[in-house]
């Protein structure tokens, strides 16, 4: 018998959320890009998933965009804000134990001349407010803090950036919350966040999907891809509507 406790890496997936996405493989499996019937009917069913998904995460549905995972909402959302801000200055600030999904981006913005400060934990892994208020710039264009971190469980400061932050400058502001969404009291508009990253495989949904709300100062992101106008032209490419069932009813 194996007795798996590291729900940080992945849940199992529940019974519930794999029943919606075989129905979805099975019978509602049309291209909701398509315009007779079955297409309608998919595009339908990912209208009603995106709605619940918003609820979950306390959006509105036209606020959240489908992803593949947690990495390709914290890609978009960091690509994003720097284009977003690119007449404000090159500088970003994060926290130095985030996700490589944040880190990584970062470090490739720094070998394009972005400057990144790297906000130190304490040995708890909280993150200090006056610090942050101190490396705060007029060329700061992002914030990019996450909710809890993925190994020490610490619940970060995140409402509290959020306001300092849009306080005192034009920056927006980054939430990776893969690791809290449903599982610590949190909303889009409780976080106050520009951009929120969430991900079904953390919450009993399936992997290769996951969501990127963009809202406040963010409004829509700028797309990592160009191709068909799927996710309101945000996102080419045919929706993962298993996934997207699957993800929909975890979060239910």
């Amino acid at each position: 018998m194996i007795h798996y406790f590291d729900n940080a890496a992945t849940t199992p997936v529940r019974p519930e959320a794999v029943q919606a996405a075989v129905e979805a493989m099975t019978q509602g499996w049309g291209n909701p890009s398509s315009r007779y019937a079955l297409g309608t009917q998919a595009a339908e069913a990912v209208k009603n998933h995106r709605a619940q998904v918003a609820a979950g995460l306390g959006c509105r549905p036209e606020e959240l965009f489908f992803t593949s995972c947690g990495t390709e909402g914290d890609n978009w959302a960091i690509q994003g804000a720097v284009e977003l801000g690119r007449r404000t200055g090159k500088h970003i600030i994060t926290t130095a134990y985030e996700h490589a999904a944040v880190l990584e981006p970062c470090r490739a913005l720094e070998r394009q001349g972005y400057e990144v400060t790297y906000l130190q934990p304490d040995r708890a892994g909280n993150i200090s407010l006056d610090d942050l208020e101190g490396a705060l710039r007029p060329d700061t264009v992002l914030v990019s803090m996450m909710l809890v971190n993925n190994e020490l469980g610490t619940v970060l400061p995140v409402a509290q950036t959020a306001k300092l932050v849009h306080q005192k400058t034009k920056a927006l502001v980054h939430c990776d919350a893969v690791q809290g969404f449903l599982k610590v009291p949190c909303s889009a508009k409780s976080l106050g966040a520009d951009f929120v990253t969430i991900s079904a495989h953390k919450i009993g949904g399936p992997k290769g999907v996951g969501a990127l709300f963009a809202g406040g100062r963010a409004k829509v992101p700028q797309p990592l891809l160009y191709g068909g106008g799927q996710e309101a032209g945000t996102r080419p490419g045919t929706e993962a509507t298993a996934q997207v069932a699957g993800f929909a009813r975890a979060v239910q």
